[in-house]
């Protein structure tokens, strides 16, 4: 049983709970509940949540090397996410023209009784 593990900050351990036993070896199977928590440099705060699942035999240690794992991969995915370069001049024609279709296509099916354009 897990009471106290380190984790680094921006991470909360949110507890274990005992999920089944392993056929194979007998051992109690657990799941470990870790919540994450970020906030980046536009003041958006990012949070989610991990389930590390062990087994009886998986020291504390190897636990914590996996959260730590998790919120390493959560960070580079909460700092990529405005990375993405905006559209050039051409992007923003193609992107219009499909808002464009779209709306005339939404106005068709409103007008349609069954909300449908095609038979």
């Amino acid at each position: 049983m897990l009471k106290d593990l380190w984790t680094p900050a921006g991470v909360n351990y949110q507890g274990i709970a005992p999920a089944a036993r392993s056929k194979e070896t007998g051992l109690v199977i657990e799941l470990c509940t870790f919540e994450f928590k970020y906030t980046d440099q536009f003041g958006v705060v990012h949070r989610t949540k991990a389930i590390v699942v062990r087994d009886s035999s998986m020291s504390e240690a190897y636990v914590e090397d996996l959260a730590a794992q998790s919120y390493e991969s959560f960070l580079i995915e909460c700092k990529q996410k405005y990375t993405k370069r905006p559209p050039n001049v051409a992007e923003r024609k193609e992107i219009g023209k499909a808002i464009e279709d779209f709306r005339k296509s939404a106005v068709k099916r409103r007008e349609s009784t069954n909300n449908k354009i095609y038979y």
